[in-house]
């Protein structure tokens, strides 16, 4: 069974791609790497044309960023992993078997609009916890994984910090560099590869 790495865009994917590539794994791997645009229809699109054209056994992995809201405004960098994703619209939820855990299990938000028009939803529609995790891809990719019923792993880095102000969301950017420092210093490619390794070799 192969792995495949899903990513948004192309500056991402070769990001991933190159960490991936230092992370000094032994074991000689079938890893492609995919981008699967941004929102529904690009990323349904582009997972279901990869799976079609390629019919042998694969591990789908998804990873990179999502915006995040807590009443704290507390900072955060250290990955989840998506258990269950709703669509901001209708809010029934999509539950992610978890085949296997590599960070905390989270439940976010997902739609058919920009990121922050999902922020705005929630609020408007009175969907508000103690922390909410939003995201473009996570429930599309779900869709078409849970279809093809191939396993997967949806990890993702609370990044984009989302303020409410008047009712109205205002994003908080962090530097691109801290990010890229953040994501070097606390992604562990190498553990998580050994990880799905690891689960594929038990089935």
């Amino acid at each position: 069974m192969k792995i495949l790495v899903v990513a948004t865009v192309p500056n991402e994917l070769k990001v991933i791609k190159e960490w991936i590539k230092s992370a000094w794994i032994k074991e000689k791997l079938e890893i492609d790497y995919l981008c699967c645009g941004i929102w529904n229809y690009e990323t349904i699109s582009s997972l279901e044309h990869y799976l079609t054209e390629n019919k042998e056994p694969t591990f789908i992995w998804n990873i990179w960023i999502c915006g995040y809201w807590n009443p704290k405004k507390e900072k955060k960098s250290d990955p989840i992993q998506i258990a269950s994703v709703a669509n901001v619209h209708t809010q029934k939820e999509l539950i992610i078997p978890p085949f296997l855990q590599i960070a905390p299990l989270e439940s976010c938000f997902c739609g058919e609009l920009p990121i922050d028009e999902i922020w705005k939803l929630c609020f408007e529609n009175r969907i508000t916890d103690d922390k909410m995790f939003f995201d473009m891809e996570s429930r599309w990719i779900e869709l078409v994984a849970s279809k093809y019923k191939y396993p997967r792993l949806i990890l993702k880095i609370p990044f984009l910090f989302v303020e409410k102000y008047n009712g109205n969301s205002k994003w908080r950017y962090r530097d691109l560099s801290v990010w890229e420092f953040e994501i070097l210093r606390n992604l562990q490619y190498n553990n998580y590869v050994y990880e799905i390794i690891s689960w594929i070799n038990k089935q």
